[in-house]
């Protein structure tokens, strides 16, 4: 997730601004490359965690590392949007369903008994790691090559890692044949709902639409921030930076809320997540300097990590392991509407407004939504 993420979600912000500039497009334009991308990405996550149960991880995230690898070597050769969308929207993003958050968090949901929430946690760090890392790698190879050759650098960097660590390390208990423990074979029996049994019950669409609305705030002010900033005559760099900084504040809390939903009913953490999203928006409505866009980006990576570690842990609680990855994958794929209309409404309104603050306003609404939908939950059977 270090690479996979790190780059589709954490360094895109850092070639927005940079491909809006080169290329001549509108922010609109460019914004749809990342909607369409996380589309293809959460549609395609059913289909992931159905195929890890038949055939396995491996095979799964070494496909989907190289599929990844093609799609960035391609925006080499972009000349017109359409291109843009095929290879970034289409291609790179299949290939990130594959090695992305599906596989990995099916893979240590079906090692632990116990603790499940502090080690989806712990693996969700990760994300947060490969959001310092990669933005302001892509920054320095932005400046040094050029847009289009850092896509190709990424390209190598995600090739050369994700391929030997999928070979190597990631196999589910099944897979090494490691027989599995009391709590996993309360799993694996009739505790466990498929898809259709998820899809009937409230819980589902009440945890799904919540994070798709925290999702969707998170997006607009993820993909548009970089912008936001430059247009305030903050140097590029240090805008870029603010994306760092929202990555180094979400570890701490990946690893503290996973720890909080071992012990309290995951719904409350998840409302208090939910609740910094809101109050991050605040701020950043107020942000008129570098050291405010900063802590607003602190706030917003503690909700964040939050969320990451949430999301999981609630369809393992209401859904069981057995068909643990097809579900993720459905509830996936409706949290990706969110992370598919947020750069294209941030990019909407500012292109419509010339301004930020209907699109910033709508962060807080949408978490405040949120937190309706979490609270109208039922109690998940683990409490």
């Amino acid at each position: 997730m270090f690479c996979a993420v790190g780059i589709q979600f954490y360094a895109f912000p850092v070639f927005f601004e940079v491909v809006v500039r080169d290329m001549g497009w509108a922010r609109t334009q460019v914004a749809l490359a990342q909607t369409i991308g996380t589309f293809v990405a959460g549609a395609v996550g059913v289909l992931v965690g159905r195929l890890i149960h038949k055939v396995g991880l491996r095979p799964i995230m070494v496909c989907g590392a190289i599929i990844a690898g093609l799609g960035l070597l391609l925006l080499r050769t972009v000349t017109e949007p359409w291109q843009f969308y095929l290879y970034y929207g289409l291609i790179f993003s299949l290939g990130i369903a594959g090695i992305a958050t599906v596989p990995n968090m099916t893979a240590v949901e079906s090692w632990f008994d116990h603790g499940k929430s502090t080690a989806l946690g712990i693996t969700a760090t990760g994300i947060g790691a490969g959001g310092i890392v990669m933005p302001l790698l892509a920054e320095g190879l932005i400046s040094r090559y050029g847009w289009q050759t850092a896509c190709a650098c990424l390209a190598g960097i995600l090739i050369l890692v994700c391929i030997p660590v999928s070979t190597i390390i990631m196999r589910t208990p099944q897979e090494r044949k490691v027989a599995p423990g009391p709590a996993q074979q309360e799993g694996l029996g009739a505790g466990g709902a498929t898809i259709e049994q998820a899809l009937k019950q409230k819980s589902f669409w009440l945890i799904s639409l919540s994070a798709m609305l925290l999702y969707l705030g998170y997006m607009i002010g993820l993909t548009h921030q970089v912008a936001f900033a430059v247009d305030m005559r903050i140097d590029r760099v240090a805008a870029a930076g603010a994306v760092s900084v929202l990555c180094v504040f979400s570890i701490p809390a990946r690893i503290g809320f996973g720890k909080l939903g071992d012990i309290v009913d995951k719904r409350y953490v998840m409302m208090v997540v939910a609740g910094l999203h809101a109050v991050a928006f605040a701020v950043l409505l107020k942000t008129t300097n570098l050291a405010m866009l900063y802590g607003y980006s602190a706030l917003l990576g503690v909700g964040v990590g939050g969320l990451t570690t949430m999301l999981p842990g609630l369809a393992a609680d209401y859904f069981g392991r057995r068909h643990f990855g097809a579900v993720y994958g459905a509830l996936e794929m409706v949290t990706t509407l969110g992370n598919m209309m947020g750069p294209v409404y941030g990019g909407w309104i500012y292109d419509t407004t010339k301004s930020y603050y209907l699109a910033f306003l709508s962060g807080i609404i949408v978490a405040l939504l949120a937190i309706v939908l979490v609270y109208l939950a039922p109690k998940s059977h683990s409490h």
